[in-house]
């Protein structure tokens, strides 16, 4: 599809036209240099800005470029607002020093820390009976985010609020369930969908739009049907992550789409994690005698293109593995010749997508 503008903005045209009323007004003729012309062209360069706020505004009542606050608005019209934050949850052991004779009672509230920069802090009362010298107990992060996902069982171990009967604390499984805000593009393809939601789960649409529905975790999702009535449904985290079986996005997906006020009788869905395909990133990279004033610059604008190659690369279900969009990249970056080893070309199977799991990159200094 074509972009659409509002307003026709073409700077030289609107510096000619200026000049030209100034001089069928007056009867002069402005030469270049001219302070008079040199004040004109400034005044067309106020003229293109506004132009582009005007274009700017009309193109955000769009779907296709809305964002911020203006998507927020537009998701009123469909019923359904951005996905807040989501806080992380952990399952803390607290163990006492020696066995009491009475009940020991760690209050709700009580914060534990793997770092001292992350804190949990205990959902409820915990309540550990005489005789016994341990209990547990969920806690959540004390802010929404996806950092305070992923610590391993045993990596939260400090007590923040002391307790005199606790002699240690730790976690006993891995943190997660904690997002950030949705972000504008996974927002907006979840509107696209919403309108499909007014109908049951069966079409494809449908149970795109509950399985995004889930969570702002969600990153891209792919509906198949392998045979009459079953229904499966591959899943991909918002950081192009895979996740696990067990992780409590599947557990949400499938929750979304199996609710019997929205999936069809007849069809037995299955939510399972996107298959990966590994591959990794070996590229050398030269730069042109040209530009080698600017050769630091263009080498850290190199290594973010790669970073940002990666994350389209591994950010679709089916996406097939393209060496050339790095190369693309990377020339844009300022390299002006890249040697690709690997990735190679690769096409997807149903359900796949690419996972990178190292990067070389190398500069190999100034040339063609």
């Amino acid at each position: 599809m074509s972009e659409i503008n509002f307003v026709n903005i073409d700077a030289e045209q609107i510096t000619s036209e200026l000049i030209n009323d100034f001089e069928n007004y007056t009867g002069e003729i402005l030469y270049a240099g001219d302070a008079r012309r040199l004040f004109l062209q400034g005044f067309a360069y106020v003229f293109v800005n506004l132009l582009n706020s005007i274009n700017t505004t009309g193109r955000s009542n769009l779907l296709r470029y809305a964002y911020g606050d203006t998507l927020d608005a537009l998701g009123e019209l469909y019923g359904t607002p951005r996905m807040e934050a989501q806080k992380a949850k952990v399952t803390i052991r607290f163990t006492l020093s020696q066995a009491q004779p009475g009940v020991v009672t760690i209050p709700a509230g009580t914060r534990v820390t793997p770092d001292g920069n992350i804190f949990f802090a205990t959902d409820t009362v915990l309540t550990i009976a005489g005789g016994s010298t341990y209990g547990e107990v969920t806690a959540t992060a004390t802010s929404p985010g996806i950092e305070y996902n992923g610590f391993a069982a045993g990596q939260i171990n400090k007590l923040v609020d002391c307790n005199p009967y606790v002699s240690s604390v730790v976690n006993i499984d891995m943190s997660s369930g904690g997002t950030d805000i949705e972000r504008d593009d996974a927002y907006r393809e979840r509107l696209r969908a919403a309108p499909y939601s007014y109908s049951t789960a069966g079409p494809t649409q449908a149970y795109e739009y509950w399985a995004r529905n889930a969570s702002p975790d969600v990153g891209d999702v792919l509906v198949t049907s392998p045979s009459a009535g079953n229904i499966t449904i591959y899943v991909l985290k918002q950081d192009g992550a895979i996740p696990e079986l067990e992780d409590t996005i599947i557990a949400a997906v499938n929750n979304e789409v199996n609710d019997k006020s929205r999936r069809p009788m007849t069809d037995y869905v299955t939510v399972v994690p996107a298959t990966p395909v590994n591959t990794t990133i070996e590229v050398e990279y030269y730069i042109s005698p040209d530009n080698a004033f600017n050769a630091a610059s263009i080498q850290s604008a190199v290594a973010s293109s790669v970073n940002k190659y990666r994350v389209w690369q591994t950010g679709k279900i089916g996406r097939a593995i393209n060496p050339d969009e790095l190369r693309k990249h990377m020339l844009n970056a300022g390299a002006s010749r890249v040697d690709i080893t690997s990735p190679t070309r690769v096409t997807m199977s149903v359900g796949e997508v690419a996972q990178i799991t190292s990067a070389s990159v190398t500069y190999k200094g100034i040339g063609e």
